[in-house]
């Protein structure tokens, strides 16, 4: 029985057609990285940004309830023999275990979120518009970490004639990072948290913790 030896042109096809789909594949693998690392530097600021807001914001509102903070645990009023209010006194003992806990808390809830992922429609990766929404989710994973910092800031408002409001806030800081090698810069935003609020009947004190107050509008922080 005779055999015939395969022609050595079939296997370099094969061999040609094997250097083809690795190379489609390489390209369609740079093109991926390519537009992954594009999605990372305009889809990426707004997600972090969302995401630890959602995190932080969940955090310090919920240390606010269960410490039932209200106006006088936070301010000391001097007032005179005929009740007009002669000078504001921040306690600042109360602020600082206040500012301490919501801080430990935010920070709590950063560490939770380290691991963050989006989704991004495979559409979106071919670069048609058409078809930029369609297709199955590719998930996206990134790594979160910074840190967290808050501060307290008294300020007045008029409130009509005779009266104005003083406003307490917590201005919390959140400092991101991540650990994408496409976007390496630090996110830094403030979120802005009423804490308590009173009116005063009268004029207002011409200081306020040891700071001079102008008759419209002052701001202390702390």
């Amino acid at each position: 029985m005779l055999y015939k030896r395969k022609p050595k042109r079939t296997k370099a096809k094969r061999i040609i057609v094997v250097g083809i789909i690795f190379a489609l594949l390489f390209l369609g693998v740079r093109s991926f990285e390519h537009k992954a690392a594009v999605f990372s530097k305009s889809y990426l600021p707004s997600f972090a940004r969302r995401v630890t807001t959602e995190a932080v914001s969940g955090a310090v509102e919920k240390e606010l309830q269960n410490n039932n903070i209200e106006y006088v645990d936070l301010v000391k009023i001097s007032r005179a023999d005929d009740g007009t209010v002669r000078s504001l006194e921040g306690n600042t003992d109360a602020m600082n275990r206040l500012k301490a806990k919501v801080v430990r808390a935010a920070q709590d809830e950063l560490v939770k979120i380290r691991h963050s992922a989006m989704y991004i429609p495979l559409g979106a990766f071919t670069g048609l518009t058409l078809i930029s929404n369609y297709g199955p989710n590719i998930r996206m994973t990134y790594c979160l970490t910074g840190s967290i910092d808050a501060r307290f800031q008294s300020s007045f408002e008029s409130a009509g004639v005779n009266q104005t409001i003083h406003h307490i806030r917590l201005i919390v800081t959140s400092k991101i990072v991540t650990a994408s090698v496409d976007y390496d810069k630090e996110l830094t935003f403030d979120t802005d948290y009423e804490v308590a609020q009173s009116v005063i009947i009268g004029q207002i004190p011409t200081t306020y913790g040891g700071y001079y107050a102008p008759p419209s509008t002052f701001q202390a922080k702390y």
